[in-house]
């Protein structure tokens, strides 16, 4: 048996909650996938939809599913917050009036605020950093998704893969949180920030997901002497979150590893081993978030105890 299938056992019972046998388990469909191939209008209003429907269900049927699987994310609808889009009855408009009825004013300013930052990955990408890692050798396990918007990574998980896993998604938009656990019942969804989640060291084999980017910091006192940007604190707590021999797959900002400072690179290499980087297209979100930035997918290995006493012995014998 190999190592991921070993702690995927052993974790079954204390993360997330197996699905009964005979509920379905849902998963990415080319219907879905086509859908956002569709105008920016379209999947607004796709969006605002899904937003409704979560809001009148506890649980969702099969085809329930696939309406709330087109959802794409605040950052599709950053047109219908702009005013000057008002003028008659335009999408936007209409879109703005049935979510005004929908949300209350703490939830309309938190969507405005998350517009930036809150979107779905691309599948394209979402698959290739499976296939990565199933080249690997990872063959399921315990997985957290910081950031999971509708943990859509989890929808597209090849499905032996699937099988063999247990799940716990983090959203920091309640409802965003709601249509992922609707989608992925058998999943653990925390609906708060990753900064605010109080979860073991060492218990996961795999962090994967796409993590925010900006120049700007979430507070969390364990991490506020590395002084990092959003992006880089989810890597450094995903650092922590796996076990020894795990694995970390996120997609950040390209500054992770472009940036001028070098420390939080030294942070990382005292701590991982870098499997491969990838740098994506800068139209690799176009499709999905209407928006181009530079990115990468990073695949790490965390090291074990042996290794890091290794090169401490190494750097105390060249000192």
């Amino acid at each position: 048996m190999s190592f991921f299938m070993a702690s995927a056992c052993s974790q079954e019972q204390k993360l997330g909650k197996k699905p009964k046998m005979y509920q379905p388990i849902f998963e990415i469909t080319p219907e879905i996938e086509q859908h956002f191939d569709s105008p920016l209008r379209v999947k607004a209003e796709a969006t605002v939809e899904a937003i409704a429907l979560s809001k009148s269900i506890s649980s969702a049927t099969q085809q329930q599913q696939v309406e709330l699987a087109k959802a794409s994310g605040w950052g599709t609808l950053t047109d219908i917050w702009v005013k000057a889009n008002h003028l008659g009855n335009t999408w936007q408009y209409r879109c703005h009036e049935k979510l005004s009825q929908l949300l209350t004013q703490a939830e309309i300013q938190a969507a405005k605020s998350a517009t930036a930052t809150a979107y779905q990955t691309s599948f394209e990408v979402i698959r290739a950093m499976w296939d990565l890692l199933g080249d690997i050798g990872f063959t399921g396990g315990a997985i957290v998704e910081p950031a999971c918007n509708t943990i859509a990574f989890m929808g597209c998980q090849p499905a032996l893969m699937r099988e063999r896993s247990q799940w716990v998604g983090i959203e920091l938009d309640p409802i965003f949180a709601q249509i992922a656990r609707l989608l992925y019942p058998e999943a653990l969804i925390y609906a708060q920030g990753f900064e605010t989640v109080s979860l073991s060291d060492n218990s996961f084999d795999l962090a994967i997901g796409n993590v925010p980017f900006g120049n700007y910091k979430l507070y969390d006192p364990r991490y506020a002497h590395l002084n990092l940007s959003i992006h880089n604190y989810f890597l450094a707590k995903c650092t922590d979150l796996v076990r020894e021999n795990g694995l970390i797959c996120l997609i950040t900002s390209c500054f992770t590893l472009d940036a001028a400072n070098t420390s939080f690179r030294k942070y990382l290499a005292s701590k991982l081993e870098l499997v491969t980087a990838i740098r994506l297209p800068d139209i690799a979100f176009k499709r999905f978030a209407n928006t181009e930035v530079v990115a990468d997918i990073l695949v790490f290995r965390k090291l074990t105890e042996t290794e890091l006493r290794a090169t401490n012995q190494e750097k105390l014998s060249i000192s």
